[in-house]
């Protein structure tokens, strides 16, 4: 395990860094109040100031996941790379010009505000998901190498900035974009293939998945919101700085030591690790920053594993990078958003006390809580991801093909057999299966009995299981060999 992670070290040492400094942007732009522009405290109804380039970052999303979907575009080429950093440090700047020096008009303040976390909100999402296609080539285990040591590095300079002046933060968070982009495409830059993957497949997401994004982000907006715009003091950049490292030290020892599947390490511990925060600031008090230390080390966990689950979809089920990240991370952006927005309500509607915090508190101890229990319920398990390892998963590129193509052989299925079944393991319905490959409802129903009995299984999930059985095996095969060849 060790060699594993030293070895991916050597290979990528840019795409570290560069997803460190990727991640200390965001934290410093949208989960802080370093850029909210002063004149948004004349406003009677309170917004966090990340709200404008957060829904920014939410549109760009899915305007990125529609064009894919209806016109099949994926926007690419050096001048779309070059226009991603310039987008976001032009936003950036026009943001901290208003907080450090804002305008006398209100109407020009909150203009330029909007234009520039419009900037600041879709150059990000680009390059989110240049990110996440680059990553998706890697797969999922690398996925949660690099984000641990990247959380840890940014956690690292984001407690490091925090300590210098206004001024110097305001420039750092202007070079930063540019330096991000130039590690990534010089450590890892988009193939053709890579813009090409996935490109013909089915676009489906599971449904529970986009469940899971939006709880995790509502969550984590409405601590934000009530939290934090209700009151609470202290050094809460270095704080969720580090809450941050401490669930990137944990998340490696649950996938990689412990070998936890996708299933117990969203819902069983992710989401379990958010609601005890939520807990500490139910009983404690409102304003415990223990609670809400906890609380960010779970949503980071969390986000962490969503990451590889998206990269797990990229390489595995031959999704593309645009759709995956587009469409799952819009719902993380809106549930933030409509969190921060019924924060802010309660904030206006009820002039925060301590009574009122801790019971928004407790009612998101039971949310969090009642979606782990029916998400990870093993009978709503119909999508295949759940009971995936991700530390189990190796980085070849046609394992989850050579799975399939050995499982075809083990149970002697016909030709015909072989194509529905290499798209059953891919969970596409066996209503897009008839239109990918030119066949009646009745003639596909056929062809899934006929697996399923010669196979001796009954859902779609075994199809799956099946395959990743065959992939463990051959990775435990391949892993024989090169001992062999070691000794």
């Amino acid at each position: 395990m060790l060699a594993s992670f030293l070895r991916e070290m050597r290979l990528h040492p840019r795409l570290s860094a560069g997803f460190g400094l990727f991640w200390t942007w965001v934290w410093l732009v949208f989960q802080t109040t370093l850029f909210s522009p002063t004149f948004l405290d004349e406003l009677d109804f309170i917004l966090p100031g990340w709200v404008v380039p957060l829904s920014a970052y939410a549109l760009t999303f899915l305007l990125l996941g529609f064009l894919l979907k209806l016109k099949g575009i994926v926007p690419q080429g050096r001048w779309y790379l070059v226009c991603i950093p310039v987008s976001m440090s032009m936003g950036v700047g026009l943001c901290g010009m208003l907080t450090y020096s804002p305008l006398t008009v209100f109407s020009v303040n909150a203009a330029v505000t909007c234009f520039g976390g419009l900037l600041m909100g879709a150059g990000t999402a680009c390059l989110h998901v240049e990110w996440g296609r680059v990553l998706g080539d890697l797969g999922p285990r690398t996925t949660i190498l690099h984000g641990v040591v990247g959380t840890v590095f940014a956690a690292l300079l984001t407690v490091l900035i925090t300590f210098l002046p206004d001024a110097v933060v305001w420039l750092a968070a202007i070079v930063l974009p540019p330096v991000c982009m130039r590690l990534l495409v010089r450590d890892a830059p988009a193939t053709p293939a890579m813009l090409s993957h996935g490109l013909g497949a089915p676009l489906h997401i599971p449904r529970r998945f986009l469940v899971t994004s939006f709880t995790q982000g509502l969550s984590f907006g409405i601590a934000q919101a009530v939290l934090l715009l209700g009151g609470v003091a202290g050094p809460v950049a270095a704080l969720s700085a580090a809450s941050f490292a401490l669930s990137a030290v944990a998340l490696f020892v649950c996938a990689l030591f412990f070998r936890m599947d996708f299933n117990q390490l969203i819902y069983q511990v992710g989401f379990f690790i958010m609601a005890a925060g939520y807990l500490i600031l139910a009983v404690v008090s409102p304003d415990a920053l223990g609670g809400l230390f906890i609380h960010t080390m779970g949503y980071r966990f969390v986000d962490i594993m969503m990451w590889a689950l998206c990269t797990f979809l990229i390489s595995q089920r031959g999704l593309p990078a645009n759709w995956v990240f587009a469409i799952t991370t819009c719902f993380l952006l809106l549930g933030q958003v409509v969190g921060a927005l019924v924060g802010s309500g309660v904030v206006y509607a009820f002039d925060i006390t301590v009574h009122t915090a801790r019971d928004l508190a407790t009612v998101m101890v039971f949310v969090l809580l009642g979606v782990s229990l029916i998400l990870s319920d093993r009978k709503n398990l119909q999508t295949g991801w759940g009971m995936v390892r991700p530390g189990d998963i190796e980085e070849l590129p046609d394992s989850f093909e050579r799975g399939c193509e050995l499982v075809c052989r083990r149970y002697d299925l016909t030709a015909r057999e072989q194509e529905v079944f290499a798209l059953l393991a891919r969970n596409v319905p066996r209503a897009d299966i008839g239109e990918v490959l030119t066949l009646s409802k009745e003639t596909v129903k056929t062809h899934v009995r006929n697996i399923y009995r010669k196979m001796d299984i009954h859902s779609q999930q075994d199809v799956f299981a099946a395959v990743v059985a065959e992939q463990r095996a051959l990775g435990m095969e391949e892993e024989g060999e090169l001992e062999e060849v070691r000794i």
